[in-house]
């Protein structure tokens, strides 16, 4: 009776220490889930970019082959239509601000920064704008923060007083 009792302690005590481990190890992928990870964006295919899918489809395959698409010309239209007013629409995003001033000659220096910027990086969107009464330049549009903030450290030994800011962006070309 006394090896049964003492079987069934042990049997208890090697259960209780199993739980408290899976416990534990809850716990810390508990905690492992709350940090942030931070991936690199997914490459685009720039051959596709600024080019209409319906002339790709037409165009031959590596092995000659073609694709024959059949439709009215009102859905191509309304795709145009779309795309076009898709341009013309704002939405929630970021812009690195370069320059951000009201002194006397504010006017002919946001002038001289945005020039600056645009011949270094002529891919990049300027906005140089007057909210009474500072003169403002802005570059980019960011759908997230971390693309901004890259952008950031790409210009910060040029630009050093540039920072982030939350403003309406452009819709990125279709």
């Amino acid at each position: 009776m006394k090896k049964l009792i003492i079987a069934i302690f042990i049997t208890v005590a090697a259960t209780i220490s199993l739980q408290a481990q899976e416990t534990l190890k809850l716990q810390e992928d508990i905690r492992t889930q709350d940090t942030v990870k931070i991936a690199a964006p997914p490459v685009m295919d720039s051959s596709f970019y600024m080019k209409s899918i319906f002339s790709l489809l037409s165009e031959p395959g590596p092995a000659s082959n073609r694709v024959t698409v059949e439709q009215s010309k009102a859905i191509e239209g309304a795709f145009t239509a779309h795309i076009a007013s898709a341009a013309s629409k704002k939405m929630n995003g970021f812009r690195v601000r370069i320059y951000f001033d009201n002194s006397q000659y504010a006017r002919s220096r946001s002038g001289d920064v945005s020039a600056q910027f645009a011949s270094r990086f002529p891919a990049i969107q300027v906005y140089r704008t007057y909210t009474n009464p500072y003169f403002k330049v802005t570059v980019g549009d960011f759908r997230t923060k971390s693309d901004a903030m890259r952008m950031l450290k790409q210009i910060e030994a040029e630009f050093p007083s540039a920072f982030v800011v939350r403003e309406q962006i452009n819709f990125p070309p279709l």
